[in-house]
C-alpha cells in the first residue's frame, strides 16, 4: 500500500519502467531512439517531483487517454495533480505545526510552566476550551471535558496536591523542590 503522504520523487529506474509502456503505446513508428531519449528527458523534467505511486496511477490514465507522446505528461498531471498538491499542502502544514509545537515547549530543564503559559499554548493550538469543536478560540465557551472535571476551570499547571492525589510520595516532591531552590 502506498504512503499517501510520500513526496519522494520516483527514481530514474522507476520513472523509465513506468513511462516506457506509455511511450511505446503511442510513439509513431518513425520515432527514433534519439527522439525517444529526448522525450524521456523532457518528461523527466516535467514530472521530476511526482512520487512513483502517483506516477503509476497517472501512467494508467495516460495509457487509456493519450494517443500521442505529447499528450502523456498532461494526462498524467491531470490524473495526479490534485493529489500531488494535497500532499505538498499537507507536508507544509505538518512541518509548520511541528515547528510551532517545538517553539511552544519549554526549554529542557524548564519543564515547570505557569498556568498562563499553559493557557497560551492551549489557545495557540486550539486545545481544550479553545478547540474548534467548542467554538474555535472562544474563551467564553468551555471545552467539552470528562464529566468529573470542572469545564469552567482554565488550564493550569499541576499543583503539589495534584501530584499527591495521583500517588506521588511527598518526600519525592520535597526533594524536587529542594533541587529547584538550588538553581
Amino acid at each position: 500500500m502506498a504512503n499517501i503522504t510520500n513526496l519522494t520523487p520516483a527514481d530514474d529506474c522507476e520513472f523509465i519502467s513506468i513511462l516506457t509502456p506509455c511511450l511505446q503505446l503511442v510513439a509513431p513508428v518513425g520515432m527514433t531512439l534519439d527522439a525517444q531519449d529526448t522525450w524521456f528527458e523532457a518528461a523527466r523534467l516535467a514530472l521530476a517531483e511526482v512520487p512513483a505511486d502517483l506516477l503509476r496511477r497517472g501512467a494508467k490514465t495516460a495509457m487509456s487517454e493519450a494517443d500521442h507522446p505529447a499528450k502523456i505528461v498532461p494526462a498524467i498531471m491531470r490524473a495526479v495533480g490534485d493529489d500531488l498538491a494535497w500532499r505538498r499542502r499537507n507536508q507544509r502544514a505538518t512541518a509548520e505545526r511541528d515547528a510551532g509545537a517545538r517553539d511552544a515547549l519549554p526549554a529542557p530543564g524548564q519543564e515547570s510552566v505557569t498556568a498562563a503559559e499553559v493557557d497560551a499554548i492551549c489557545k495557540r493550538f486550539g486545545v481544550g476550551r479553545y478547540s474548534a469543536a467548542t467554538g474555535a478560540a472562544d474563551p467564553s465557551r468551555p471545552a467539552v471535558v470528562a464529566t468529573h472535571a470542572d469545564p469552567n476551570r482554565p488550564c493550569r499547571a499541576p499543583t503539589r496536591e495534584d501530584y499527591i492525589r495521583l500517588g506521588v510520595d511527598p518526600a519525592v516532591l520535597d526533594e524536587i523542590e529542594s533541587k529547584r531552590g538550588k538553581k
